[in-house]
Formats: structure tokens, sequence, C-alpha cells
């Protein structure tokens, strides 16, 4: 029994002292086939910054202290990313054969490019997305980020990542078929061991971005079908309101942004996007949405400060609240929304009557979106939103639009009390101004 009892623990320290080994052997073995990527995709010029979320929470955390090649390669999955230009997508032909040639499976994954113009609908030619990369069971995933317009850096879905045996519920960059947005950032240099290797600079405020990053493109064929049935209009009165909108929007962004107030296309800016990728030159406004949580004390004054002037004051922060401004003719209409069990809505004020009105949507999340160059969010299921506010017809342009009484979501909401209304409703300057 004696002896048995030895034999036992000797197999078992055995085993034990084996499977250290192997332990350590792919460590060992997956720092080399890091060294070995970061070396073939520099010698081909090709720069890597590492976007990888567990390995750039670590350094948040500063966690484990000075990131290492073992933390790196200890992970099933590590990703970079490489920034591209659209209109000149990188040759990864010889980072492909370098790889093969040093033991790696690789594949490529591609996909149609980004549409910026509706010109370009049928003509979106296949560009690379995605990098996946196996030795060893180690895998490396470089995501593409291919700057728009110098404005913001966009990445497509990884369809098809699985085809190597690339493990899914790992992949942290275009899952789900699904693409993304990030704004520029600057990078810096981290010390891997004795590898210099780039990393963003501001690893906090990188992670809460891609956190929210989906992007949703315009369908730019049906915007096309859209033009080819009711023509675009490139009038000069028509092209000198889409400018001034297009500095509205911008604006607003800086503003809004500045003050940490997520914003939304809305109603009529809206439904120009999502129909024709456009503005609707008709339509004379810009419309954006506003959570009221995010209400800032400071809008006014901020938007002011840019230039605007206050149109008018509608309802109060806790009901019906609207702000409009007027900038060079045209208006800015910031609805803001509220949420209840029956579901989200905003608020609207007949200022002859007192008369409230509410707007009701189904619940809905917020995307990224482009429109005329602008990184903007809208309704991730921007359909719901836009039969909600315009019906089943919403294809059909239409001219005349009475605001309390079009839309198929407009239901009346009580009065605002005479007594009331000096507060509920601030008007500072006639409507035949602002138009």
């Amino acid at each position: 029994m004696q002896v048995l009892h030895a034999f036992v623990i000797v197999c078992t320290s055995s085993i034990a002292f084996i499977l250290v080994q192997m332990y350590l052997a792919r460590f060992i073995t997956s720092e080399i086939v890091l060294r070995d990527i970061l070396a073939i995709f520099s010698q081909q010029g090709i720069r890597l910054v590492l976007v990888d979320k567990l390995a750039l929470e670590a350094i948040s955390r500063k966690n484990p202290p000075g990131l290492n090649l073992h933390f790196l390669s200890s992970q099933v999955v590590t990703t970079f990313a490489t920034i591209a230009n659209l209109k000149s997508p990188p040759d990864l032909e010889n980072s492909l054969s370098d790889l093969q040639e040093v033991g790696f499976r690789v594949d490529i994954l591609t996909g149609p490019g980004i549409i910026l113009d509706v010109r370009h609908a049928h003509a979106n030619a296949n560009i690379p997305l995605h990098i996946v990369a196996e030795r060893t069971g180690w895998w490396l995933h470089v995501v593409i980020l291919y700057d728009i317009h110098g404005s913001f850096l966009w990445h497509g879905p990884a369809t098809g990542v699985t085809t190597l045996g690339f493990p899914e519920d790992m992949l942290q960059y275009g899952s789900g078929g699904r693409e993304g947005v990030l704004d520029w950032f600057d990078v810096r240099s981290s010390k891997l061991d004795d590898l210099e290797i780039e990393v963003p600079a501001n690893t906090s405020e990188f992670l809460a971005e891609t956190a929210n990053s989906t992007f949703i493109s315009c369908n730019y064929t049906r915007a096309k079908e859209f033009f080819d049935t009711y023509n675009d209009d490139t009038s000069g009165e028509a092209l000198y309101f889409k400018a001034k909108v297009l500095q509205i929007i911008r604006l607003s962004k800086l503003v809004l942004e500045s003050l940490e107030v997520p914003f939304w296309l809305s109603s009529g800016t809206c439904l120009g996007w999502f129909r024709q990728c456009d503005v609707i030159p008709y339509s004379k406004d810009v419309d954006i949405g506003v959570w009221i949580k995010h209400y800032h004390p400071g809008i006014i004054d901020a938007f002011v400060a840019k230039g605007f002037w206050l149109h008018s004051i509608f309802g109060r922060v806790n009901d019906s609240y609207e702000l409009s401004f007027g900038y060079s003719g045209v208006k800015l209409d910031i609805f803001f929304f509220y949420e209840d069990s029956r579901g989200m809505w905003n608020g609207g004020t007949e200022f002859t009557s007192g008369q409230k009105y509410r707007y009701d949507f189904p619940k809905f999340q917020l995307c990224w979106t482009e429109l005329m160059g602008i990184k903007v969010r809208v309704p991730c299921d921007t359909l719901s939103y836009i039969e909600a506010n315009y019906g089943d017809q919403w294809f059909e342009p239409i001219k005349e639009w009475d605001w309390n009484k079009s839309p198929p979501n407009a239901r009346t909401n009580g009065y605002w009390p005479e007594l009331e209304w000096r507060e509920v409703i601030q008007i500072f300057y006639p409507e035949a101004e602002d138009s």
C-alpha cells in the first residue's frame, strides 16, 4: 500500500510538472508570436495601435503595473487597430504572405466600405475590414479604422470571422454584423518589456467611447430611389439652406458636447437623413432631440455664446420642455424627450391657447450615423421612429405639414393654466422674423 501511495504521489507530481511546463511554454511561445507579428507589420509600414479592451482596462487601472507581453499573450485574442484611407485601402498581400511564412493561419475579411454619396450607391467595392491570424492557439485581430472626412474613424462588420475558428464571443469590434465609429484619438507609446507599442493616449475616454460606438449607414440605395422619383432640389435657395443646416448641426454638436449633452436628429431632420441621406430643403428648420435626464441649465447661454438667439421656451423642464433658437434665418428646435410606462415622448405647446400636445414613440436606443460628413446620432430603429412621427407614407414628400395635426402620434395632453403662460409660453421673436 505504501509503495502504491508513493507511486501516486510521484505520478501526480510528474503530471503537475508537465502541466506547468506546458503552461509556461504556451506563454513563452505566445510572446514570440506577438513579437513576430509586431515586427512583420512594422516592416510593411503598417502602424498598429493596441485597442484591446482588457489590456486598456489594465492600463487604466494601472493593474498589472506596466503592461507587458506576458499579459497580452495570456489572452486567447489580442486586438490591435490600424488607420487607413478609404480612398486608398491598405495593400495587405505582403503582410499576409509574411505571416503565413512564419506559420500563421491568416484571413482577411472584406466587405463594402461606407457610402458617403448617393452617386456611389451602386458602385461600392469591397475593401479589407479586419485581419485575423492564429498560431499555436493565440489569435490576433486587427480592426481597420478608415478615416472619414478627417472627422471620425469607421470600421465595418466582422462578417465571416469564424471561418478559421476564431472565437466569436471574444470579438471586440464588428461583432453581430455591426459597423462602428470612433472619434480621432491621440496615441502615446507604452513599454511592453523591451518593445515600444502605441496605445490611445486617454485609455479611459477611449474605452467609454467604444461602449457606445455602433454605427448605422444611411441607405443610399433608397436615397437614389427617392431622387430618381422626386428629383433633387439643386436651386440656389436649397443649397444655401443645406449649407446653413450643416453649419447649425456642427455648432449644435460643439455646444452640446461641451456640456456633455448627447443629442440626435429628430423629426424632419431625421426623416431627411433616413429617406434621402440629406436635408429636406423645404423644411426650413433643424430638429434635434435630447433626453430630459441630460438637460443642462447652461444650454441657453451656451447657444447664445455661439451666435444663436433665443426664439422661444415652451413648457417646464419636468413637462413638455422645448427650446428654439434662430441662426442666420434658420430655426433650431430642441425637443426634450421623457420616458414613462407608455414609452418615450416629447411635448408641444400651442402658444395662442395653451393647449399641450404629446408625441409618443416606441422605446429606442441611439446609434451613430453620418450626415453631410458629420458624425451624429439617430434612433437605432429609425424606421419605427419615423413611422411613429410620419406614418407609413413617409417616403412621399409632403410640403404642407401641420405640427399638431399631421403627425399620427400627436395627442392632446391638457392645457397650461392661463396664469402660468408667462412662464411656460415665452416667445422672444415673432415667427415671421425667423423665416
